[in-house]
């Protein structure tokens, strides 16, 4: 089966090795024992797959550009101690894995920069450079753009110094081989056993975590609003954002995410607060079930800024350690928040190696501004709450006080995208691709996926973008609820509840992801009793949510328990009356229980929030002739026709277009018209199978509609809740073929 996703191609090659195999083979198989020991030490080491070897060479594949890159500098350097002439070339690119092999361009480009590396070298492209430039060690230098054959555009590329290295995983080991045999020899020969022993106690400290702070790895921590003790309003707000960005750079440990604390807010019955002090903090510490939480402050005295953060137990509100740090003037307070982000890494038991590896500077991925910070942070906290006029505004505001702040680009750009203009979105997205590399990797893999999938329309790199970001961020749930929904679109269900149900794992209060599950559950697989299960789980989770009691009431028809259904309906609707599907779906339940007056009520008064809701002026026709009010009915029916025909103008190209108007026409006693025109959509989409049904179940063709509804199922059609409610099939619920078509595919009924 074949996979699509980003890796890291590594060729490596033994330089003038066919020479040598015609003047000595002997020592010829000897290097390449050597070689192939050497690699199969180092890809273990840094997680690399070996895809296949070639003579003397081989193709390997890593997930990340930097693990490539550091198991390149090792295999460099103990091919050098054997004396093996090695040549190696690193791409990064989208490529495809089939079984044992890959393909794909970033697969030959890897392999012409191999070809080109010097002797003893590495080359790699510019979409690993950018990749490795900040890591402290990892020592690149640019070397030429260079045309290479068979692709089409000229390759920057680097070299990669094998003179240090610093591995990440082994930092201990690396510390006690090297640092060892200088310092502590130093130390043997100047000092005391005592002394030794506090030496290495300092190394040990160094190498390790330096906590007995009760934390372990992916542990969760809640992270209050800064306190500003100082009477200088620029504090407020703009430190919270830069704060937390920075520390959730760490892959060590998770922190509670603002969306979620304003969930959790509004199930303490707090959804009022704003700001989120120590004693707010421990509360939803508590309710979320998290052991420790982080306190931050900052005061003055005199010219110099005091920056503290408190570490707290959640159960006692002891406090485990304090962090203080001092800033001059106020633009070193960037600085100064960026290195106390990692003093509280440090202190939690994040090794400093990890630290350093997965750190960009805080004024590289914000603002070095902090009035363009502050204008930043009040845009995510608006956009947050669902005020999309004023996050709009905030965001622009940031990028106006500096041009160069790209996660506000990517912000805007998103928000503008979702809920304003696209093609404006579009171009503030465009802006923050430019500068991608300036944001933090969880941040630029986020981004990334969103362009590549509604920008570039392709999934499969939108997913490739994701699963890279699960593999740096395992327990992000916002990115498994993201590649569920990109399997959704894909049709791959059952891989996207995979994706959902972990998201819930990760965070049960979730209430979209417990959409996407019971969706598929409902309109794709048809497994209503599942979908039973998860709705009341919403509901559980979430009992002011109106789509929970919606999600509820669907199951509920699915099972033909409609007076239960009746009364989610119901619940959902004072939850939320502007619930329009909800609505409409009452109605529909009303009608199905013959309560006709109840139905008619109901969308009346959608037309009275909304004249122009032409489905109510149909739905309307058909309880009134249910009723036996024939002109009242086709007063309706005359109304949705005005609509309908100005969607064959409109939309003249979608099938559904004709079938609707074919139906209207069938109601309105034109029953030749409506079926002449009904055909045309079979002749624009022979496919559309269930929407033919509709018609011909309203021409009276009862034994063509199962026909029809039947080809329907065979080809994947589930929604079993919208067939039981759709107004134009009611006909045919009393037919017995159609309930045993019902009962072949819902085995629950």
């Amino acid at each position: 089966m074949q996979q699509h996703r980003l890796a890291a191609i590594m060729f490596t090659d033994i330089a003038g090795y066919t020479a040598l195999m015609g003047s000595d083979e002997d020592r010829a198989f000897e290097m390449l024992k050597k070689n192939r020991d050497i690699h199969t030490q180092f890809l273990k080491k840094y997680n690399g797959t070996l895809v296949k070897e070639m003579g003397d060479g081989m193709l390997i594949s890593f997930d990340l550009p930097s693990d490539a890159v550091r198991c390149a500098i090792e295999i460099q350097i103990a091919c050098r101690e054997k004396n093996i002439p090695l040549r190696i070339g690193i791409h990064e690119a989208e490529v495809v894995f089939d079984g044992s092999d890959v393909f794909g361009d970033g697969v030959n480009i890897a392999s012409r920069i191999q070809a080109s590396a010097e002797e003893g070298c590495i080359s790699i492209s510019e979409s690993v450079y950018r990749d490795v430039k900040n890591k402290p060690d990892i020592k690149t230098q640019f070397i030429e753009e260079k045309s290479l054959k068979n692709v089409d555009e000229p390759v920057r590329m680097y070299n990669v110094s094998c003179e240090e290295i610093l591995v990440r995983e082994n930092y201990a080991e690396n510390l006690v081989q090297d640092q060892r045999k200088s310092i502590i020899a130093r130390i043997l020969r100047i000092t005391t056993p005592i002394l030794i022993t506090i030496a290495i106690a300092i190394i040990i400290f160094i190498t390790y975590g330096s906590t007995t702070i009760p934390f372990t790895e992916r542990d969760w921590i809640v992270i209050a609003d800064f306190e500003n003790l100082t009477d200088e309003t620029i504090f407020d707000h703009s430190l919270n954002t830069a704060f937390t960005l920075s520390i959730n750079q760490s892959r060590y440990l998770n922190v509670l995410t603002r969306k979620r604390m304003i969930e959790t807010l509004k199930r303490m019955e707090k959804e009022n607060i704003t700001k989120i002090d120590e004693e707010t903090g421990n509360e939803i510490a508590i309710r979320e079930g998290v052991e420790i939480f982080i306190v931050p402050s900052i005061s003055k005295v005199g010219t110099r800024y005091i920056l503290t953060t408190k570490i707290l137990d959640t159960k006692t509100a002891d406090i485990l350690k304090s962090e203080v740090l001092y800033a001059e003037d106020e633009d070193e307070i960037i600085d100064k928040l960026d290195k106390l982000s990692k003093k509280i890494r440090r202190s939690l038991g994040e090794s400093i190696n990890m630290i350093s590896d997965q750190s960009k500077p805080l004024k590289k991925v914000t603002t070095s501004s902090l009035q363009a910070l502050k204008q930043y942070s009040l845009g995510i906290e608006s956009h947050l709450l669902l005020d999309f006029e004023k996050a709009k505004i905030y965001y622009e505001n940031a990028i106006r006080l500096d041009s160069n702040f790209t996660a506000a680009k990517a912000s805007l750009g998103n928000l503008l995208f979702e809920k304003f203009d696209r093609n404006e979105g579009r171009k503030w997205l465009d802006e923050a691709i430019l500068s991608i590399d300036n944001l933090t990797d969880r941040e630029k893999f986020a981004i990334l996926a969103f362009y590549a999938v509604n920008i570039e329309n392709d999934l499969d790199k939108g997913i490739a973008y994701t699963k890279r970001r699960i593999s740096l961020y395992p327990d992000d749930p916002a990115a498994h609820n993201n590649l569920g929904w990109y399997f959704q679109k894909q049709g791959h269900y059952d891989m996207a509840l995979d994706e959902y149900k972990r998201t819930l794992q990760i965070d049960p209060n979730m209430m979209l992801t417990h959409s996407g599950v019971i969706w598929i559950y409902l309109e794709f697989l048809g497994q209503i009793d599942s979908a039973l299960v998860w709705s009341n789980r919403m509901v559980k989770y979430s009992p002011d949510n109106p789509w929970a009691y919606f999600y509820l009431g669907s199951s509920y028809v699915g099972l033909n328990e409609f007076e239960k259904a009746e009364a989610s309906y119901l619940k959902a609707a004072d939850l939320n009356p502007n619930l329009l599907m909800n609505q409409y779906r009452l109605a529909h339940d009303y009608r199905l229980q013959g309560m006709y007056d109840k139905a008619i009520e109901v969308l009346e008064s959608i037309l009275q929030k909304n004249a122009h809701e032409s489905s109510a002026h149909y739905d309307l026709g058909i309880n009134y002739e249910l009723l036996g009010k024939r002109e009242i009915a086709r007063n309706h029916f005359l109304e949705f026709r005005k609509i309908s025909k100005k969607w064959l103008d409109e939309y003249s190209n979608d099938p559904k277009t004709y079938i609707y108007n074919g139906i209207i026409l069938t109601r309105l006693g034109e029953k030749d018209a409506g079926w002449e025109i009904g055909k045309r959509a079979m002749e624009l989409d022979s496919t559309i199978y269930f929407e033919y049904s509709q018609l011909l179940a309203v021409q009276g063709q009862k034994i063509e509609a199962l026909d029809y509804l039947e080809k329907a199922l065979e080809d994947g059609y589930r929604d079993l809740v919208w067939i039981k409610l759709h107004p134009d099939l009611q006909i045919l619920h009393e037919e017995e073929r159609f309930k045993n078509l019902m009962n072949s595919y819902f085995t629950s009924l």
